[in-house]
């Protein structure tokens, strides 16, 4: 009897691209970050997550159920994708410690 070949398990990725869009929360976040940390976390954001934002991200749970969050560094990135619109929202952008305050969304 033969074996099966053990294949690579590849993540599926969508053959579109997703539009961006911004909520103020997201953009007031990153204003009190520093210049340096913006440029970073909004190429990262731009570069990454409209190809895959399923596979990229995590499913969140509990009273955040529906959105996802994106990890870079220290950093979380909240949002929530709409099938319908091809579009992404780009929601809150924290610190690990308090982006999951139920005050913070």
């Amino acid at each position: 009897m033969r074996t099966p070949a053990i294949t690579p398990r590849r993540k599926w990725r969508s053959p579109l691209t997703y539009n961006l869009k911004w909520h103020e929360k997201a953009i007031d976040d990153l204003r009190d970050l520093d210049r340096k940390t913006q440029k970073k976390i909004i190429a990262r954001i731009k570069e990454y997550l409209p190809k895959d934002p399923v596979g990229l991200g995590k499913p969140l749970k509990g009273m955040f159920k529906g959105l996802f969050r994106y990890r870079y560094g220290s950093y979380r990135i909240i949002y929530a994708i709409d099938q319908r619109e091809e579009a992404i929202m780009i929601l809150r952008i924290g610190g690990r410690k308090d982006i999951y305050d139920s005050t913070a969304m």
